[in-house]
């Protein structure tokens, strides 16, 4: 696909990523779809496989968020270089965008939550295989004041972000009360 940094595109074969998703909490369509990109099916969407890292109040109350300057409010996430795990990058973009590390968090699953995508217009069109990591943190933890990471009730989410922010939102929202 090429990009800037050597990130993991689909179709592709990414070991790693495929041993991740054998732990998916929630599978669909979008976990078998990105499985066989990464079989090296050119029919499914090309893409880049990125990592998310939700992160909740423990009581389910707020979620974390970060102001994207071309999503707008999103939960914090990025590409999965090369050398990681889907885990580690989800990790590494939280603790960038908002200043939280793995310390400041409790993971509240052995795998990925689910699979959720963003599609990407302009020049080249493709799309954001996002793996979605699901955290509990306290909201007294200190924030990064750089990329504007804020918590938001989950019933007041905002609606100029990802398109796809309310439909993920509430499916993880249902896994942390499970919890």
């Amino acid at each position: 696909m090429g990009f800037p940094h050597p990130t993991l595109d689909i179709p592709g074969s990414w070991p790693t990523i495929s041993d991740e998703l054998l732990r998916v909490h929630n599978t669909g369509i979008l976990v078998q779809q990105l499985e066989q990109g990464l079989r090296g099916d050119s029919t499914v969407v090309a893409g880049h496989i990125c990592a998310t890292a939700w992160v909740f109040s423990p009581d389910a109350r707020y979620v974390l968020f970060v102001r994207h300057r071309t999503l707008g409010w999103s939960a914090p996430g990025g590409h999965v270089e090369r050398h990681e795990s889907s885990h580690d990058a989800g990790l590494r973009e939280l603790e960038e965008e908002t200043g939280l590390t793995r310390f400041d968090v409790r993971s509240l699953l052995l795998g990925p939550a689910l699979v959720h995508v963003t599609d990407r217009g302009g020049e080249q069109p493709h799309r954001h295989w996002n793996i979605a990591w699901l955290y509990t943190a306290e909201m007294d933890a200190p924030l990064s004041p750089i990329e504007g990471a804020r918590w938001f009730p989950v019933d007041r989410i905002p609606f100029d972000g990802a398109s796809d922010l309310p439909e993920t939102t509430a499916a993880l929202i249902e896994i942390v009360i499970r919890s």
